[in-house]
């Protein structure tokens, strides 16, 4: 599915700007602690890694006291992403991005059965019941999934998608800022489809599998059945409501909280022991915090696994993959297990790419939906 600018409406993700012939493109995935990026070079089944990086961005005023602006976020990181784009050679111009968060909608809803081009045309009176926005302010894509009957009627399960123009507009000003060419803007929960999808496991596409994307300010939600997401959600649960937790318990500022966070994380039950009989508090009450934050976590994804099982008495999740960057926090996928269940499993996402050895285990997780959006090229979408 797409957004094109050139016609407003249509199919989403990814996102379509004309004037793009160049096959080659990057994957910039602009979070909102750092910015991923990651290039592929090759076919399906035969990629290599390009390049890949992940560059820092600062969230705290001097001092750590103060958040920045929503402005000087922008700013920083406008100028962040073309410091990047003038230190390396041979970057490709046409780049994919993402969209998620408050400001974008998926639905998974049945409409009269019309072909893509007919539905194409009426797809505002199609979606407007189904959007909480003005649909005049958001960019809508669709893409059908399979043909029902409903009451003896023809009718298309489609993914329908909408995006507040504002907001794309905002990635879209970001990209071209720093020197890049907007050719696609996809979803959070696409891209991580199509990494797992492409590099993963084939073998196992039958299988209904969740993806829970922890990011910095949010957790990207989407299960995988068969071949396609067929829930898609966000949460304000993420790495950051740990750090804030932290902050809050001990009574220490940002960078401190983010420190103790990667250096202590989650105690299993034979380090909590050890660490009382050691006496180390601090590792303990870091522990203890981001256990808080972790079963909010726990809560809302068994939330969604609830939801899909009322779908029918087959439902089921076979495991739940963990990727972003709050999925290397320590033991995290043991207490999700333990919690729920269900087989949790941090993401590989260059586990069948080549060259990509050289790349620290905890970036696998956090380039997932850079790598996701690195499969993207230009003219990719179908009409």
């Amino acid at each position: 599915m797409a957004f094109d600018i050139t016609e407003i409406i249509d199919k989403l993700p990814p996102l379509r700007i004309p004037g793009l012939h160049s096959t080659e493109s990057i994957g910039i995935d602009l979070g909102s602690s750092s910015i991923k990026i990651v290039q592929f070079k090759g076919v399906p089944g035969k990629y290599a890694l390009a390049r890949w990086s992940v560059i820092p961005l600062s969230t705290m005023a001097e001092g750590d006291k103060v958040e920045l602006s929503p402005e000087e976020r922008k700013a920083n990181t406008i100028n962040t992403l073309k410091n990047y784009r003038g230190t390396g050679k041979n970057i490709p111009k046409n780049a994919a991005t993402s969209v998620s968060g408050n400001a974008v909608i998926v639905r998974y809803v049945k409409f009269q059965k019309l072909t893509r081009k007919e539905l194409s045309k009426t797809i505002k009176a199609e979606a407007e019941p189904y959007i909480p926005f003005n649909v005049e302010e958001v960019f809508i894509g669709f893409h059908p999934l399979r043909d029902v009957t409903e009451e003896g009627k023809q009718k298309m399960e489609t993914v329908l998608v909408a995006a507040k123009k504002d907001y794309v507009n905002q990635k879209i000003e970001i990209m071209e800022s720093a020197g890049f060419k907007p050719s696609i803007v996809d979803v959070d929960a696409f891209a991580l489809e199509s990494i797992y999808e492409a590099t993963l496991a084939p073998q196992v596409s039958d299988e209904s599998v969740l993806i829970a994307n922890i990011g910095f300010s949010k957790t990207n939600f989407t299960i995988i059945e068969k071949g396609l997401s067929v829930v898609v959600k966000d949460s304000p649960v993420s790495g950051n409501s740990i750090t804030k937790q932290l902050m809050k318990s001990l009574g220490i500022d940002f960078r401190t909280a983010e420190k103790l966070k990667l250096a202590n994380g989650i105690l299993s039950p034979e380090e909590k022991e050890a660490a009382a009989e050691e006496q180390k508090k601090e590792a303990l009450a870091v522990s203890e915090a981001a256990i808080v934050s972790a079963k909010e976590l726990a809560t809302e994804t068994k939330k969604i696994i609830q939801y899909y099982y009322t779908q029918g008495k087959d439902k089921k999740i076979a495991k739940i993959v963990i990727a972003g960057g709050g999925a290397n926090l320590k033991n995290l996928a043991a207490y999700l297990f333990a919690e729920l269940g269900v087989p949790v499993e941090k993401i590989n996402t260059f586990s069948k790419v080549g060259g990509a050895h050289g790349i620290p285990e905890e970036y696998q997780t956090t380039l997932a939906v850079a790598a996701g959006l690195a499969l993207r090229r230009p003219g990719d979408i179908k009409e």
